[in-house]
């Protein structure tokens, strides 16, 4: 399992500096956008679109290595009350419960995204295919998914240890 968790860490951490090459594309996009539109008096064409697609990339990309670092926010006034067996329980309780709903949203995406690559469907300004983006971003539902299921498996492990 510590393997298992290795790779999820690893391929959480490519997803990561990948999100951020795409916000550094962001700001390249939205300073260039600002000083043709200054210069020019002319902005470039579907810079809002490929900002859009683009973040949604970096968000869906950056959540698997945040969950990696444990960098999400986290409410322990209610875990923090309770006994340590009955918080181990819910740890993997609430990691399998996770792990079963952020498959269900990267499934949907995926289904969502098919949908749209076989009607045809493009982005208004660009007419650029967005299918594509979509499937980028269920990979990273995907991948935090298997963060927590690592992460539910993990508390199983504790709790064998000890």
């Amino acid at each position: 399992m510590e393997r298992f968790t290795k790779v999820v860490a690893g391929i959480s951490r490519v997803m990561d500096r990948i999100a951020g090459f795409c916000l550094a594309g962001v700001v390249v996009m939205v300073v260039a956008n600002i000083i043709a539109r200054r210069i020019f008096n002319s902005p470039f064409l579907g810079v809002y679109e490929y900002v859009g697609f683009l973040t949604a990339v970096a968000i869906g990309f950056s959540l698997a290595y945040c969950a990696v670092r444990e960098g999400h926010i986290t409410v322990d006034l209610f875990f923090a009350r309770l006994p340590r067996k009955a918080r181990v329980v819910l740890e993997i309780v609430t990691g399998f419960l996770l792990f079963l709903f952020l498959s269900l949203v990267a499934w949907y995406l995926v289904k969502y995204a098919r949908g749209i690559r076989i009607n045809g469907q493009v982005s208004q300004t660009c007419e650029v295919p967005f299918h594509f983006f979509i499937y980028l971003v269920a990979g990273g539902f995907f991948m935090l998914s298997l963060t927590a299921l690592g992460r539910g498996f993990q508390s199983i492990q504790d709790v064998k240890k000890k």
